[in-house]
């Protein structure tokens, strides 16, 4: 096209003006095409460069200050007031009365009124003996001597008992009779009451054949007490004492004739 339009305007112009007028055309023609090249680079260029995003700066999260919490304030101490509690009055418990026993006793021989009874195991006599302390007294001789143990009761009041029995030994004789007294008791109430003999627990004896009375008279002898009369058949026959043998006389000495 630039060369078209050389031949066009070079045909009225004189040869030397003609080729310093080329030579005008061409270094302007140059100019121009380096000046449409270098913007067309620029603009290019721009346009890459506009096409790269640019990296962002991510905005950084700035840590904000922690808030103090104010300090709380130390709780005041409440002071109660103390007020000492009066001690609530002891209750004092009624004694809850015994039951009455029944009428009459189980398990014992009646005979006029008066019943009687003896232990039916070792078992229940150390119940009932460890309840009664004013018994202590006479069960420690019951270590070195044969003892029985009874229960006696009446429908009326005692003033004082009796109990008769007898003692027999190892072989069933007959040692003696025993005769206890025993205090007062109420009426319907059940009395313990030890027998106690003079054997001795080595000897096997028993005691045996109880009989109870229940007294109102005028007691005739110590309360406890116990009194042993021994069987006279088994009392030893006195043996015959001996006479003394007869003594001779000395004789009486020759006296010497007189001269």
């Amino acid at each position: 096209m630039v060369s078209c339009w050389l031949r066009h305007r070079n045909q009225d112009l004189p040869l030397g003006t003609k080729i310093r007028r080329q030579f005008q055309i061409l270094g302007s023609a140059l100019a121009l095409l380096l000046l449409c090249s270098t913007s067309s680079f620029l603009i290019s260029a721009g346009a890459s460069a506009a096409s790269t995003p640019k990296p962002k700066s991510s905005p950084t999260a700035k840590k904000k200050p922690a808030k103090k919490k104010p300090a709380e304030k130390p709780a005041k101490k409440t002071t109660k007031k103390t007020t000492k509690k009066k001690p609530a009055p002891r209750k004092i418990s009624k004694p809850i009365p015994s039951p009455s026993p029944k009428w009459p006793p189980k398990g014992f021989k009646a005979v006029d009124g008066v019943y009687i009874s003896t232990p039916k195991s070792e078992q229940e006599l150390v119940g009932v003996l460890s309840a009664k302390t004013t018994l202590l007294s006479e069960i420690q001789a019951c270590d070195k001597r044969v003892c029985a143990v009874v229960y006696v009761a009446s429908k009326s009041k005692c003033n004082w008992w009796e109990v008769q029995s007898i003692v027999i030994g190892r072989y069933a004789d007959v040692l003696g009779n025993l005769r206890t007294l025993a205090g007062t008791s109420k009426a319907r109430e059940i009395k313990t009451i030890i027998l106690i003999s003079k054997e001795p627990v080595e000897s096997y004896a028993e005691i045996l054949n109880m009989r109870a009375f229940c007294r109102s008279d005028k007691r005739d002898g110590k309360v406890p007490s116990n009194t042993f009369t021994p069987n006279p058949e088994l009392a030893p026959t006195p043996s015959a004492t001996p006479s003394p043998a007869p003594t001779a006389d000395p004789s009486p000495a020759a006296t010497p004739a007189a001269s």
